[in-house]
């Protein structure tokens, strides 16, 4: 069997070697289009036939959808768009059962279905629920493209329109997300979470938004001091008392000089909400004591008694009765007069709210190195100088500026500045000048002679190389090469190469000429 096989590996070599250069070329490239054809045949009829699993799905159920077939070793692919995809036709069954334990496709009542689905018996209140039904599901979609979401469901109660001027009715609305695992919602997130709602629903106060997680914790509490929580009030006091130790070393430190000066601020900061209220009247033209008339009433009575005299008695039929007259009594007279004038003030009513954060009290503390001070004291006057001068850069009324001058201890700093090294010179001032550009000159020249060389060398190699074939079959035959069992021949052929490096060269030439 390997014989055979040898002799037709010999028959075939001998045909390849009869044949011309042409005539290789043709066979090489039929063999090629034979193979490509082949792998192309084979590629095409072992290629699956793929068929629509889900289209028009939203990017993100697309994306965990595909996660998921992944997971379960089922291949996939893209059809006209994104949003469809396609499963070899072999594994749709099973892709199909197995998405719709993971929940998927996801059946949201869209926009789009709402007016497809819409006919003309359907009455106005069927249209308004399937409206209201399609608006929740498309604010839990736009919400769950919010990073650290995984699912939300929005419910909404939207107050009815009535024709009433008074319509006691508020529209409200709750928002149920499930938070991917470790995440927490920032209070701008939970906030944007909020306005996407109320500005989605006409005349949905934002107050009437509950955020709830599936923790059941209602994100969007309202509770007192949330600007000022006591990690914020311990942050912003420690700010404040840096700010202010910062501001007066740097100060004071260009008078005695840097590091001769140490500061201790203790701030305390008012935290506490108030709110006044206050209402002043006043009348609205300037100068005047009196507001603008708005209305005006004005009475006057007057009553006079006088009782007139006349005959008493009864008329008579006589013409010649004597007649009496009577006197009448004191007259009396009454009089009253009303006059009443209302008058228009300006009302001004004041809501001062305090802000939170003021500094309540502050203490300063501050120690000079004596080495900084004229002959190492501190007077009195001196004292009251920085004194005043703390005062005037902290910027604040400071109920207490303690300032002593001490000696500063600068053990460590003195340790460091006479280690050994820290004083060593560097290069550049230990090495003269010229001696480095001596040096320079010498790695120039001796990177120019380096090259210098290499160049040569491949100029004797291609001079070499250019040169006829002679024979070597003489050199070849003084080759004496001890054939015994102790032989070398390695270092044989190193004797020789050593010996004859341009026989061996033309050797080697003749051999590339040859292959």
């Amino acid at each position: 069997m390997g014989n055979a096989f040898e002799n037709m590996k010999q028959q075939l070599n001998e045909f390849y070697q009869s044949l011309n250069t042409s005539q290789k070329i043709k066979i090489g490239v039929s063999g090629l289009l034979i193979i490509t054809s082949m792998a192309l045949l084979i590629f095409f009829t072992a290629q699956p036939e793929y068929v629509t699993l889900y289209r028009d799905l939203p990017l993100k159920d697309a994306g965990e959808m595909t996660k998921n077939l992944d997971e379960m070793g089922i291949p996939w692919k893209n059809g006209d768009s994104e949003s469809t995809i396609l499963v070899p036709k072999e594994y749709l069954n099973k892709a199909k059962m197995n998405l719709a334990i993971a929940g998927f496709p996801k059946q949201n009542f869209s926009y789009e279905d709402m007016l497809n689905n819409s006919s003309l018996t359907m009455t106005n209140d069927e249209r308004k629920k399937r409206y209201l039904i399609a608006q929740m599901n498309a604010l839990g979609s736009t919400i769950e493209e919010i990073e650290g979401v995984n699912k939300a469901r929005v419910n909404l109660t939207v107050a009815d329109e009535t024709g009433f001027l008074i319509n006691e009715q508020k529209s409200k609305a709750s928002v149920f997300v499930e938070l991917k695992p470790g995440v927490n919602l920032l209070d701008e997130q939970v906030n944007g979470i909020v306005m996407i709602v109320s500005n989605a629903v006409k005349d949905l106060d934002p107050e009437n938004i509950s955020v709830v997680d599936n923790k059941g914790r209602v994100l969007n509490k309202k509770k007192e001091g949330d600007a000022f929580s006591a990690s914020n009030q311990l942050n912003l006091q420690h700010q404040v008392q840096n700010d202010l130790k910062n501001s007066i070393e740097q100060f004071l430190a260009t008078v005695y000089g840097p590091g001769n000066v140490a500061a201790l601020v203790n701030v305390k900061l008012d935290f506490d909400s108030e709110v006044t209220e206050s209402k002043e009247f006043a009348p609205p033209i300037p100068g005047e004591t009196q507001g603008l008339v708005i209305s005006m009433s004005e009475l006057k009575e007057q009553v006079i008694n006088s009782p007139q005299g006349g005959v008493p008695g009864t008329d008579s039929n006589s013409e010649d009765i004597t007649q009496y007259v009577e006197n009448s009594g004191d007259n009396s007279r009454y009089d009253k007069a009303n006059q009443t004038i209302n008058y228009e003030l300006n009302e001004i009513r004041k809501q001062i709210v305090k802000a939170q954060g003021q500094v309540k009290d502050i203490t300063v503390a501050v120690v000079v190195n004596k080495k900084a001070l004229v002959d190492q004291e501190m007077s009195d006057e001196h004292k009251q100088e920085i004194i005043n001068l703390v005062s005037a850069a902290a910027g604040l009324d400071t109920r207490v500026v303690e300032v002593m001058a001490r000696d500063f201890d600068t053990t460590l700093t003195d340790q460091l500045a006479n280690m050994p090294g820290a004083t060593e010179k560097g290069i550049f001032d230990v090495v003269p000048l010229w001696a480095m550009a001596i040096l320079a000159v010498m790695l120039l020249g001796g990177s120019g002679f380096a090259i210098y060389r290499v160049r040569q060398r491949k100029k004797e190699m291609d001079s070499l190389l250019q040169t006829p074939i002679m024979p070597i079959a003489n050199d070849i035959n003084e080759i004496e090469l001890d054939v015994n069992e102790k032989s070398n021949y390695k270092k044989q052929i190193n004797n020789f190469v050593d010996k004859k490096p341009e026989a061996v060269a033309q050797l080697l030439k003749t051999w590339l000429n040859e292959d």
